[in-house]
């Protein structure tokens, strides 16, 4: 870590309207010289070490906007990749319980491994296919909030997040551009998932021109028994 990257990072939480103590921002720093200690020897990012505070760390937290704010909630984030939104979440919000889920062991276990190391308590990993847990009952229905970020277009993406959302809950994807064309004609698809009316949240990703749009499921009913498909 450098102090640039201190300075951006604090920076950029408060543009965000957040407050995080300085060892919860440390940790998230040490987590990104381990990505790019990683990143060496197996691809978990191709974004430059110049921008990981910004497109990695700032824009996960983005998501916090969207976050209930009830203490204990089971987050499972899907398609983690190297861990994010999950990891940035579960260090500012360390009353909640995070699974990190992806399909690639490897990135998985690094996003977890890295995670304990920089002294996240609340964060385990989960190598597997959301399509797949989705209709174990361990994890069918079992989640207070599930987050995603960039990880397939909008109907893909609810299929597989929403059978995961228990009644009550939340699925949160956080999506770029084009998000409006990627929603249409979806409606009776998100009803058969239990899903409600999507809101949409635009966020300026601090020290950027990006707009991330925070799209905010409500888990009002109970999902089809036949979805997600294969």
């Amino acid at each position: 870590m450098t102090n640039d990257e201190r300075q951006e990072l604090n920076n950029g939480v408060a543009q965000l309207g957040l407050q995080a103590r300085a060892e919860q921002l440390d940790s998230l720093l040490r987590f990104l010289d381990l990505l790019e200690e990683t990143n060496r020897s197996f691809n978990l990012t191709r974004i430059p070490r110049a921008d990981f505070v910004k497109l990695h760390l700032l824009d996960s937290l983005a998501a916090l906007a969207a976050l209930p704010s009830d203490s204990g909630l089971s987050i499972i984030d899907i398609g983690t990749g190297a861990g994010f939104p999950g990891v940035p979440l579960a260090a500012l919000r360390p009353d909640t319980r995070m699974t990190l889920l992806d399909s690639t062991g490897k990135k998985v276990r690094f996003a977890a491994e890295a995670a304990a190391s920089c002294g996240l308590a609340n964060v385990s990993g989960l190598h597997a296919r959301a399509e797949k847990i989705a209709h174990d009952p361990q994890h069918r229905e079992r989640y207070d909030v599930v987050t995603s970020r960039a990880v397939a277009p909008y109907p893909a993406l609810i299929e597989w997040m929403l059978p995961l959302v228990k009644p009550g809950g939340v699925a949160i994807a956080l999506k770029g551009s084009g998000y409006e064309q990627e929603m249409e004609g979806s409606e009776g698809l998100l009803r058969a998932l239990g899903g409600g009316e999507p809101r949409v949240l635009a966020v300026r990703i601090p020290g950027s021109e990006i707009d991330r749009h925070i799209i905010s499921i409500p888990k009002v009913a109970r999902t089809e028994r036949k979805l997600p498909r294969a």
